[in-house]
């Protein structure tokens, strides 16, 4: 099977079916696939981080915004921002900085009163798969998550209900180890201690 690409992808999904009439509809199992994997999946390719000023109550999010990382302000020393539920943050009156996540908004309190440098690292979203757009670091990291997962959302539409149980623990299987590895990158390995069981 060649997951080289997008194209590939589809090729090697269309041969494990074992159809040649679905090339209209393999792309949106892999779209699918794409949007449920963004909701499952935080990992440190998917990390973003810009320079934000803050000048007003209420800011736009970032293009392809997911979900807040960590958010300072570049004072000195370096102030961390708080994330607050709506309700805590409308109530607070506390000078501490905080925010809240409004529709496609942030919402900060205390409302600045002026222009703040800040710093704003974030989940992105995927850069989608397309004809124009053959590969990311998500196909080239896990192509059997994006196989397994797109052969998932192909079963419904076939009515393939005895193969759903094994495409689905395949794809279960690649999140935990592409979330295993990442969390593995973001551990120094001379940080780790053995610990002695008592018995």
């Amino acid at each position: 099977m060649n997951f080289a690409d997008y194209d590939g992808l589809k090729s090697a999904i269309a041969d494990e079916l074992n159809r040649t009439d679905l090339a209209s509809v393999i792309s949106g199992f892999v779209s699918l696939c794409e949007a449920q994997t963004e909701r499952e999946i935080r990992t440190r390719e998917m990390l973003e981080t810009v320079d934000y000023v803050i000048d007003a109550e209420l800011k736009n999010l970032p293009a392809e915004f997911l979900e807040v990382r960590s958010l300072w302000l570049n004072t000195t020393p370096k102030t961390p921002i708080e994330y607050r539920t709506i309700d805590a943050l409308v109530g607070q009156s506390s000078a501490k900085p905080c925010y809240s996540v409004v529709g496609g908004q942030f919402m900060f309190s205390p409302a600045p009163n002026v222009a703040t440098n800040a710093t704003l690292v974030y989940y992105k979203q995927l850069a989608k798969l397309s004809n124009t757009n053959q590969t990311n670091w998500l196909l080239q990291k896990a192509p059997d998550l994006y196989f397994y997962g797109s052969l998932v959302h192909s079963a419904p539409y076939l009515k393939e209900d005895p193969r759903i149980q094994v495409w689905a623990g395949m794809y279960a299987s690649a999140i935990a180890s592409l979330k295993a590895a990442d969390d593995r990158s973001q551990t120094a390995s001379n940080n780790l201690k053995p610990i002695a069981r008592v018995f």
